[in-house]
Parts: structure tokens; sequence; C-alpha cells
């Protein structure tokens, strides 16, 4: 073969690989070099690659809490990794300016309590110290039902990382 036809070749071969292939081969390259930094640096600088990272003490109730800002607005979260979603009490969803009525309520769930419906939002940002995630869904139970919102596993999912140790629950985004 002559050497246009070698490379033409080649190129299709390649092309065909970064079309079916590429975002597998950017993450097996990104977590090769991630693990060769890991194994050639300090502590220290083994936490360079988190954009945002924090830290939540467990209380003394034995549960995680958290002071989040939604949509402008600071609520009170306990983290329920039972939670599929994030659940606002309805006191928080009406603090939210959230204008519900009777006929919002129709995601029917199973709770600890029993099943139920629930109101389904979008909420526009959902902080906590420097995390930060967009157009986040959420329920919003019926009143009576919560005395304190969850934050429940989409927000955690939605992390790069979550992990409890030494007592301490820890955000990466």
């Amino acid at each position: 073969m002559n050497l246009a036809l070698k490379l033409v070749f080649f190129c299709g071969i390649a092309g065909t690989l970064v079309i079916n292939y590429g975002d597998q081969i950017t993450t097996m390259i990104d977590h090769h070099v991630r693990a060769t930094e890991g194994r050639n640096a300090s502590r220290e600088t083994s936490t360079a690659n988190v954009v945002n990272s924090m830290e939540v003490q467990r209380s003394g109730d034995g549960h995680y809490w958290l002071d989040m800002n939604v949509n402008s607005q600071n609520i009170h979260f306990i983290v329920d990794t039972g939670a599929s979603y994030i659940t606002l009490s309805l006191q928080d969803a009406q603090n939210l300016n959230l204008n519900l009525h009777e006929s919002d309520f129709t995601i029917p769930v199973n709770t600890a309590a029993g099943q139920t419906t629930m109101a389904a939002v979008t909420l526009d940002v959902v902080s906590v110290g420097v995390i930060e995630l967009y157009d986040v869904k959420a329920f919003v139970a019926r009143e009576g039902m919560l005395s304190v919102s969850l934050l429940g596993m989409n927000y955690l999912n939605r992390l790069d990382r979550f992990s409890f140790k030494d007592q301490k629950l820890i955000l990466e985004q």
C-alpha cells in the first residue's frame, strides 16, 4: 500500500474509534492520569483535581444536617439516603413561594408512613458552601408530613462523589 492509502485507512479507523468510543477513551485516559498523579503526589496535592469539596460533621443525634441555599432562601435539611429525591416540607415550599394547589399533589410515592401523593417541582439552584447544582428536581410533601426537608439521593448522585468517613459527610463536585 502506498503511504497516502495507509494514512486514509488509519484516519478512518481513528475516526470510527473516536465516534463510537470517544467518551470512554477520554474517561479511561483521565482515570489513568489521575491514578498516576495520585501515586506520585503528596496528600496535599492529591485533592488538587477536586474543584469543590466540603465536609459536614455528623451531629450529636447521629444525623447530618445542612443549611442550604435554595432559590436564594435558606432551608434546613437532614441528609436522608433513603429518600430518592429532595423532599421539601410544605412550610419550606411556602417559604420558597412555590404556589402549590391540591391539584399539584399527583405524584404517588411510598414513604415509611405509607403511600401518599406529593407535588413535583424543579428548583433553580440548590447550594451549600462551594457545592452548587442547578435545575434540581424535588418533591413537596403534604401538610404535616415533614417537619424538616430531606436531602435525597437525586442531589447526592449529581455530585462527583460523596462519602461518609470518620463521622463526616464529604461532598465533592
